[in-house]
């Protein structure tokens, strides 16, 4: 894709663009009245007014679209300023400049392009008008001369435009214009321009309406002008009384009358109106207000739809069950702190919000800032991380912090900060832990003597048993060793939790580890006539691992892959040595010929006790260690663990280890 360049005038150019006032107005009828028409002239389902600004192109009218701007660097219009006449894209899929924009790759889907330039009283080019279609086209020469009719009756609408802008201002600044400069100039101004005067005697009346006033009340100038109550008959009787309230005020005081209220129009649509004048006394004891009236109903919408939507989440800000701190990332100065995060650290809200964050953190967060910063400056945010955080007594608990960095309307950088306390969790798990571990090491000694005595027993050592003694023998003895496994793994995962597992790492090479862990798993294969293969292109590169711990992490892979194949089917163990991040690693890759793992059980499969089938029918045994395990046990090692798994093609686990290089780990 190529991206537009800057024209050589750009200053002026924008500067011109810029005095318009036009960019981020509300729609408007007479622009959009000639949209339609090239839309339907052209037979094109897009038709856009598009303005270029200074990193975007914003769409003052949009026929077909229903996004009001996008990026300046993608945009065809900014190509199209730069050449001074029609820029024609008859398939822009095959265009060197668009075939891979994404306006052409993605939605909208533009495949025709053609935007002729909209210029300034000055000749500046301020845009286009263009016509878009999601199929290739072509435009004849009378095609052409259509697009540019309608752009100069576009530029004659900017530059009245502009002018009704000038004389606006100047109708605003100086309030006994005559009424007939207010009539010539009136029509062009957004909004409507009026005259309200009351008398002595309460009558009222409208001396002076534009047709802004008619468009939007459905009264005429001369109905206005005898009689006001049509008018005032629109407003909604909610506001009635506010509104005449207003005018007596104003009319007292000879302020400023400016009033936000609803009328109802005849169709029965109810509409947000905004008023503004100055009130002037004239010589008969009548009060007359010069001003304007504007249709303010999206604009409102908006708002009372973005207060309704700030009151909700206050509402969730104050009974989120986590605590929540809204903080300036430049000072530390706490701004808003909810209930929540008040109760876990017992302090008022007074006296939080007068704390430094410091103050609440435990000393050790000082080694994690430089880590957070980098964090926040890369992503904008950082979490989950575990932290302790202390209370207005001095005692901690731990938390688990999420922060995320966002912009005020001031551009101030402001912090969320979300602290979830994870006191209750961590006792829980500390019990739970305990109470594995106790039972674990309990169970092992008499397991010990009581898979002794079966094995003397099946071996013989008391004499020749009956055949059906025998296999009931062959039984017990298969369950007491998968006890034991059961209870080592149990052992494993507490000395992996509390960090007791000694790991003794040496670089050794790759290949006799992976022949080792085939030649333990054939015989378990053989039992279903499956098949474990090596494949044969193992690199001959050497790792920096703990051999036995390697050996363990891939027993428990290779198992599982026998486990979930179907009898006769074939599990194959491969190595793969690749640079990732410009560091050479080696890939182990185990896969099976089963079903492939659930998809409601791929978020889970790595932790601890997780079993795909946990109901007490499963067809698979197992302790749902032996992956959550690995998974450790290759973190510690400096590697990773993952899989990947098509429905019904099977699966692939895999681990990454990086690879010794000149005798180095």
């Amino acid at each position: 894709m190529k991206e537009p360049e800057v024209p050589a005038n750009e200053s002026d150019r924008q500067a011109a663009l810029d005095q318009l006032r036009i960019l981020d107005t509300p729609p408007e009828a007479r622009f959009d009245r000639l949209t339609r028409m090239a839309a339907r002239l052209l037979d094109v389902p897009i038709a856009l007014i598009s303005l270029i600004d200074r990193d975007r192109q914003w769409f003052k009218s949009c026929v077909g679209l229903d996004v009001s701007e996008t990026p300046r660097s993608i945009s065809f219009c900014g190509h199209a300023i730069l050449i001074g006449q029609p820029l024609l894209v008859e398939d822009a899929s095959t265009d060197e400049r668009f075939r891979d924009n994404p306006l052409v790759t993605g939605a909208p889907n533009i495949r025709f392009y053609a935007g002729t330039p909209l210029h300034s009283a000055d000749g500046y080019a301020l845009g286009t008008l263009c016509v878009i279609d999601r199929i290739p086209r072509k435009l004849s020469k009378e095609d052409l001369q259509c697009l540019r009719d309608i752009a100069d009756c576009i530029e004659e609408q900017i530059s009245a435009r502009e002018l009704a802008i000038h004389y606006r201002e100047q109708e605003l600044q100086k309030q006994n214009e005559s009424l007939i400069m207010l009539k010539q100039l009136a029509d062009l101004v957004p909004g409507g321009l009026y005259q309200f005067r009351l008398f002595p005697d309460g009558r009222m009346s409208f001396p002076f309406s534009s047709k802004g006033i008619e468009r939007t009340f459905g009264v005429t100038p001369a109905q206005a002008r005898d009689n006001a109550a049509a008018l005032f008959e629109m407003v909604e009787p909610e506001d009635y009384t506010a509104v005449v309230d207003s005018i007596k005020e104003s009319s007292q005081h000879l302020s400023t009358w400016s009033i936000q209220f609803r009328i109802r129009q005849p169709e029965g649509r109810i509409r947000w109106i905004e008023g503004h004048s100055t009130p002037q006394k004239l010589s008969d004891g009548s009060i007359i207000w010069h001003g304007y009236l504007e249709d303010i109903d999206e604009k409102k919408r908006a708002l009372l739809g973005l207060e309704e939507s700030e009151q909700q989440l206050r509402r969730l800000f104050e009974l989120a069950p986590s605590g929540i701190i809204l903080a300036d990332y430049h000072t530390g100065e706490i701004i808003n702190v909810n209930a929540s995060m008040l109760k876990s650290t017992g302090y008022s809200k007074e006296e939080f919000l007068n704390l430094g964050y410091r103050q609440l953190l435990a000393p050790d967060h000082l080694s994690k800032q430089a880590e957070v910063l980098e964090q926040l400056q890369q992503r904008g945010y950082f979490g989950p991380l575990e932290q302790e955080v202390v209370d207005r007594y001095g005692n901690s608990y731990p938390a688990i912090i999420h922060a995320m960095l966002i912009l005020d309307s001031a551009g101030r950088k402001l912090l969320w900060v979300l602290l979830e306390d994870i006191s209750e969790r961590k006792k829980i798990e500390r019990m739970k832990n305990q109470f594995v571990s106790t039972v674990s090491h309990e169970l092992r000694t008499p397991l010990t003597s009581i898979t002794g005595a079966i094995g003397l027993l099946a071996g013989g050592a008391t004499g020749m048993l009956p055949q059906k003694a025998q296999d009931m023998m062959d039984i017990a003895q298969r369950n007491a060793k998968q006890l034991a496994r059961l209870i080592d793994d149990l052992l494993d995962i507490e000395k992996l939790v509390t960090g007791k597992l000694n790991i003794s790492m040496h670089r050794q090479p790759l290949l006799p580890l992976l022949e080792q862990a085939v030649s333990e798993n054939q015989a378990y294969g053989i039992q279903r006539a499956i098949t474990v293969h090596l494949a044969p292109d193992t690199p001959k590169t050497e790792i920096f691992v703990d051999g036995q711990r390697l050996l363990q992490g891939l027993n428990n892979l290779i198992s599982n892959a026998i486990k979930f194949s179907p009898d006769k089917g074939r599990v194959d163990v491969s190595a793969q040595q690749q640079i990732l991040e410009g560091s050479p690693t080696v890939t182990i890759s185990v896969k099976d010929s089963g079903e492939g793992v659930p998809e409601a059980f791929r978020s889970s499969i790595f932790q601890r006790f997780a079993q795909a089938d946990s109901s007490d029918t499963r067809s698979q045994g197992g302790t749902g260690l032996g992956l959550a395990i690995t998974r450790e046990l290759i973190t510690i090692m400096g590697g990773e663990v993952g899989f990947e798994s098509l429905p019904g093609q099977g699966a692939t686990f895999w681990i990454r280890l990086p690879v010794s290089v000149n005798g180095k780990p």
